[in-house]
């Protein structure tokens, strides 16, 4: 069966990781993204996730199928397996870092009540916060002030500075300090999505989550609301609804064949689902998607 058609790779255009033996990559936007005509075509990183501060210039950014123009100043963290994709005016000024997921482990040993902070896409403009924009700014110039040089104790202030990245974004959202229940809670929901992950295509029922997990279908469900505002039900078709979008977008099969590859046995029910959900019909949507993949870039 033919998959997405999105790239995995380590940094941009490359397949092995950096040869430094630093375990973050600092780079400008513009060391990157100029080689590429200013724009960085969707693609997506197994197990690395992204820090990036845009502090001038035009940006707009694919997530999964959806675009969206960036207010800069920003910040933004992408996670892991997030399709995502930038196109930039050629006068951006801006730096990523680029790191392990499980060095989040080690960063917040001793902070789990940020546990799940960095999970999702977190955007934060910071046009309208000065004192948060200055603290960004602080925090990246430290951190290429050290990157580039070699004084002793350099691994551990880049770790430093790296983590008060992290928190600023962090704190930028609503993190939960209860520590009880809702971390048990957070856990719950977190391997329901490994779950659904290895099986959203199967259509288990409710019931092959919870024995999985431990639980009763009705706490699953209690779980799911309060931590993602959603049912376990709705979190399944989510991720199926996900998996139809990215295969409209990013690959050659038929609609038929997409809804076959999701597991629907009917594909009027996938064509129902899915403009359900999405508001407009696979063949619409697809449509769609090839016409922002034509427009230049600005």
């Amino acid at each position: 069966m033919k998959d997405v058609k999105v790239p995995i790779y380590k940094l941009y255009g490359e397949q092995a990781l950096w040869p430094t033996p630093e375990p973050v990559h600092y780079e400008t936007i513009a060391a990157r993204s100029a080689l590429y005509d200013w724009e960085i075509t969707p693609h997506s990183h197994d197990s690395l996730l992204h820090l990036v501060f845009l502090n001038a210039g035009q940006a707009e950014m694919v997530l999964e199928t959806q675009v969206m123009a960036l207010e800069l100043p920003c910040a933004l963290m992408v996670p892991p397996r997030r399709i995502h994709g930038f196109r930039f005016s050629s006068d951006v000024v801006g730096e990523i870092v680029t790191l392990p997921q499980n060095l989040l482990g080690e960063l917040f040993v001793l902070s789990a009540e940020l546990r799940g902070a960095f999970d999702g896409f977190r955007y934060l403009p910071l046009g309208r916060q000065a004192d948060a924009l200055a603290l960004m700014r602080l925090h990246f110039g430290q951190f290429a002030r050290e990157y580039a040089g070699h004084q002793p104790g350099r691994l551990s202030v880049l770790m430093a500075v790296l983590a008060q990245v992290l928190v600023q974004l962090a704190r930028a959202g609503a993190i939960s300090t209860d520590m009880g229940p809702r971390n048990r809670m957070h856990g719950r929901v977190e391997r329901f999505v490994e779950l659904i992950e290895r099986h959203f295509r199967d259509w288990q029922p409710l019931s092959f989550y919870a024995q999985r997990l431990g639980v009763s279908t009705a706490q699953l469900n209690n779980s799911c609301r309060r931590e993602a505002g959603r049912s376990a039900q709705e979190m399944i078709h989510d991720r199926l609804l996900l998996e139809a979008r990215r295969l409209l977008a990013y690959s050659d099969l038929d609609v038929t064949g997409i809804g076959y590859a999701l597991g629907f046995r009917d594909p009027a029910y996938f064509s129902r689902f899915f403009a359900r959900r999405q508001g407009v019909s696979p063949s619409v949507f697809r449509l769609e998607q090839a016409e922002r993949q034509r427009q230049p870039a600005s």
